[in-house]
């Protein structure tokens, strides 16, 4: 039988979000992420494939990301407006955080208050507004590139490699967008690597340990999955377009199956988990060990697959 050839020459669409000023009650998203997000969202921009963006209206969300389109030239970003107020989720998980506070409308519970299943399930709805057939189809957190994930001071993830101009003699910024910029890591070289590594899946990346629930996950939709210690993050997935359809599919369907339940709300990452365990001949996953990087002195080892590593042009 002749071997089907991969299209690796597929257009590429990149889908995020923006929804920086969204911090308690009634969406309880997550707060001071707003310069991070949009300056991380240029460099991302870097890629060169067409990026759609949703954000809500005005001074919400859509102001700062036009500030960055033309500040940097992005031609290839498109803005497009969504009010979250407008979700199809809202009322319904208001109503359960309201009436299971103690969990889910906690401000000392951080891990929950300041995650925002309404802004966080949304992205498979922005998934299948731009879905096309035979793309390539990617999801990217607009606040993936920062420090905290890429080493600052390493020259494979970036051009500029002093960064004592960055700051004045009153420590204010001089050019704060570098402290998000990794272009060697966000390039269409990058993207390209990415499209051949994924071999017409859906890539994943994903850790064998989680701070996700999935045995929580399990009880309360009555399942008995064996994740085989691939537990997916949710910051960069995707590929091809007709698998990913079904993806989004089956995540809508897993939602819409905790919603009924009236008292619980899930991770968007335990969802992701589910639907790979469940589908694997889908999809390409790629481990890494850590999210921290050779920055990290005190925690970082160098036998450790670091998260940023996939963005390496050598990936294997």
């Amino acid at each position: 039988m002749k071997e089907k050839k991969l299209n690796y020459n597929m257009k590429t669409k990149i889908v995020t979000s923006y929804y920086g000023f969204h911090d308690g009650p009634p969406f309880w998203g997550q707060l001071n992420r707003d310069r991070w997000y949009k300056y991380s969202l240029a460099c991302i921009s870097e890629l060169g494939s067409d990026i759609v963006c949703y954000t809500d209206e005005g001074d919400k969300g859509y102001n700062q990301l036009q500030e960055i389109k033309e500040k940097f030239n992005l031609d290839n970003l498109t803005i497009k407006v969504y009010k979250l107020e407008e979700n199809p989720y809202q009322e319904r998980v208001y109503n359960i955080r309201i009436n299971n506070a103690e969990t889910y409308n906690n401000p000392d519970l951080r891990h929950f208050y300041c995650r925002s299943q309404q802004i966080y399930w949304m992205k498979y709805s922005f998934l299948e507004m731009e879905y096309e057939s035979d793309i390539n189809l990617y999801w990217i957190d607009s606040g993936l590139s920062h420090n905290g994930l890429f080493p600052a001071y390493a020259s494979r993830y970036s051009v500029e490699e002093d960064y004592s101009n960055f700051y004045n003699k009153d420590g204010h910024y001089i050019n704060e967008y570098k402290l998000y910029c990794f272009d060697k890591a966000f390039n269409p070289d990058v993207l390209e690597k990415i499209n051949t590594y994924s071999e017409n899946k859906i890539i994943n990346l994903y850790r064998n340990t989680s701070d996700d629930n999935y045995s929580l996950f399990n009880e309360k939709l009555g399942l008995d999955t064996n994740y085989d210690s691939i537990y997916p993050i949710a910051g960069f997935f995707g590929g091809n377009s007709k698998l990913m359809l079904n993806y989004i599919t089956e995540s809508k369907q897993v939602i819409e199956k905790v919603l009924s339940l009236g008292n619980y709300l899930c991770n968007e990452q335990e969802i992701m988990g589910y639907i790979n365990a469940t589908n694997r001949e889908w999809f390409k996953n790629w481990k890494f060990d850590t999210f921290y990087h050779e920055d990290w002195t005190n925690v970082y080892s160098p036998n450790q697959v670091s998260f940023s590593h996939f963005f390496l042009k050598d990936l294997n």
